[in-house]
């Protein structure tokens, strides 16, 4: 047993731009350490045909801010596959907000 995981099957996308490739993921000590046609095997092995393999999206544009105060994990996020969001970029985060432009900055989060 060469690794802890390989996904196989898999649509994989790296996220540098390159075109897709329809191969398998292997992943040691929780990093990626083989990508394409793997050889060996997995303590876990998992058949991705008809998914797509990907490192993680970034979500640019979130509410997450707020969400964080009642919902910690972010769930809407992550049960889409987002492991990385921007904060603050949707024009009326919750910070950096004056004292006196609280109240807005409430209001506004409450309507969106």
């Amino acid at each position: 047993m060469a690794f802890d995981l390989v996904i196989r099957n898999g649509t994989v996308i790296d996220g540098t731009g390159a075109p897709r490739i329809e191969g398998d993921v292997a992943v040691k000590d929780g990093r990626i350490v083989a990508v394409g046609e793997v050889d060996g095997t997995g303590a876990e092995e998992l058949d991705a045909e008809g998914h797509v393999v990907a490192p993680g999206f970034v979500d640019g544009h979130t509410h997450m801010d707020a969400q964080l105060f009642w919902d910690e994990l972010g769930t809407s996020s992550c049960w889409h596959g987002v492991t990385t969001v921007a904060m603050g970029n949707c024009g009326f985060t919750l910070a950096p907000a004056s004292e006196e432009q609280s109240a807005l900055a409430e209001r506004n989060l409450e309507r969106a």
